[in-house]
């Protein structure tokens, strides 16, 4: 039995601007987060600032506010060029040829790719600079869920049978093999549809890529990459603690 997928080999950092590169995942509970607080045209695009409207609930802008700003806050600090580029001309626009979120900085030719993940107010970003095989997932577990009649009704019987064998870890695998599948998804550009019922374990064997995966704040997060990278993950609290970078009102 894989073991390895089970444990918890990645680890979250508290945020420490000098550690953070193009090779970070940085996560924030954005359920805090006062919309008020922000002026929106200063910090998005008018295409976000668009989306964000269409948004009907306030978790919802609450996430989508937070993952912008944290991609943008990811180009700002690491490369000097886009230091000084406004907020609001850095624009994150889905393409669906990639099935990848692109950057476009304004008045340049520069297009950058990302990933994002967000599950229960809780929401991370990456870049994706090179655009090699990397995705992420976060995923609320919760024992509330029929996880065991979910599992035999999508997964792979062998993942079944690991779910059910110990009731005491039943639910973690669950969300486990999820957040796997999820992110595998991502970093392959499949859709998570082609990846439910396959076996994840022989998955990322077959496309010889890592993983590495934690439970944080009640969350499962996995991380899939190509095995000579290696990303890590950082915290914020505080949407403030990039005020260095923005100018927050």
């Amino acid at each position: 039995m894989p073991n390895q997928y089970f444990e918890q080999h990645l680890t979250v950092n508290p945020f420490s601007l000098p550690d953070i590169n193009t090779q970070c995942v940085l996560l924030l509970n954005a359920e805090h987060i006062n919309l008020t607080d922000f002026s929106l045209t200063d910090l998005l695009s008018p295409f976000e600032q668009a989306v964000i409207e269409r948004r009907k609930s306030s978790k919802a802008k609450q996430e989508y506010l937070a993952t912008r700003l944290l991609l943008k806050f990811l180009v700002k600090h690491c490369f000097s060029e886009f230091a000084d580029t406004p907020a609001n001309h850095i624009s994150s626009e889905f393409d669906e040829r990639s099935s990848k979120l692109l950057l476009h900085i304004k008045n340049t030719n520069t297009v950058l790719s990302s990933c994002l993940s967000h599950s229960n107010g809780f929401v991370g970003a990456a870049l994706n600079i090179e655009q090699v095989e990397f995705g992420f997932d976060i995923e609320k577990i919760s024992l509330k869920r029929p996880f065991e009649k979910l599992a035999k009704h999508f997964y792979h019987q062998q993942e079944v049978d690991l779910i059910t064998a110990n009731e005491q870890y039943a639910a973690l695998r669950f969300y486990r093999i999820w957040t796997l599948k999820e992110a595998l998804a991502k970093a392959t550009s499949r859709p998570i549809a082609q990846l439910l019922s396959p076996h994840v374990f022989t998955e990322l064997k077959t496309a010889h890529l890592n993983a590495k995966s934690a439970e944080f704040e009640g969350f499962d997060i996995s991380i899939v990459n190509k095995k000579s990278t290696d990303w890590q993950c950082f915290y914020i609290t505080d949407l403030h603690q990039l005020s260095g970078v923005f100018e927050f009102k």
